[in-house]
């Protein structure tokens, strides 16, 4: 094959780390949080929670400046490398059965799994209440009241929560700003 000439490029794999933006709505700046402050019965557990949506995360800032009648809205930046391998995640991709069944356990304060970082959607004003009305019994009646639940959570945009539960995966946060509202 007289003037073809076969071209095999070399390519030189550099392992990327791969960084994320994390927001966490506060009354104060935290660069270190304490997982010992952490409320207990919300949807993954206790610990320290961080939204990936800044939007959410101002809310949050001013519901917490309401709640404890102290500080001022904060939104904390953090930065996560989420290409870490060493952690035990559970990551739900969606609103289901599975996620709904952590919710309701953690919210009645049952033991469940223990696990590094919880990600998944967050329960919004509309899916909390519709949560609360599935734990008083009130879709009882119907034949899969779960089913019915998850139902009613599909035309929302839930965003996406990440939760991180124990020291080890504190260790992989990283701060970066605060910035009040």
């Amino acid at each position: 094959m007289a003037g073809v000439y076969l071209y095999a490029p070399v390519f030189n794999f550099i392992y990327l780390e791969k960084r994320m933006k994390l927001y966490h709505g506060s009354n104060q700046v935290i660069t270190r949080p304490d997982l010992s402050k952490g409320r207990k019965f919300l949807d993954f557990g206790s610990g320290f929670y961080l939204s990936t949506e800044k939007k959410q995360a101002e809310n949050r800032a001013l519901s917490a400046k309401l709640f404890f009648e102290c500080g001022q809205p904060v939104v904390n930046i953090f930065e996560y490398n989420d290409s870490i391998n060493d952690l035990k995640i559970l990551h739900f991709k969606s609103a289901d059965i599975a996620w709904l069944d952590f919710v309701l356990a953690n919210r009645m304060g049952e033991s469940v799994a223990q696990y590094d970082i919880v990600i998944g959607p967050t329960a919004n004003d509309k899916t909390i209440l519709v949560i609360d009305q599935y734990m008083q019994g009130m879709f009882d009646n119907l034949e899969n009241p779960k089913e019915f639940v998850i139902r009613l959570f599909q035309p929302e945009k839930l965003d996406i929560q990440y939760l991180f539960a124990t020291e080890n995966a504190l260790k992989h946060l990283i701060f970066i700003e605060a910035f009040e509202l």
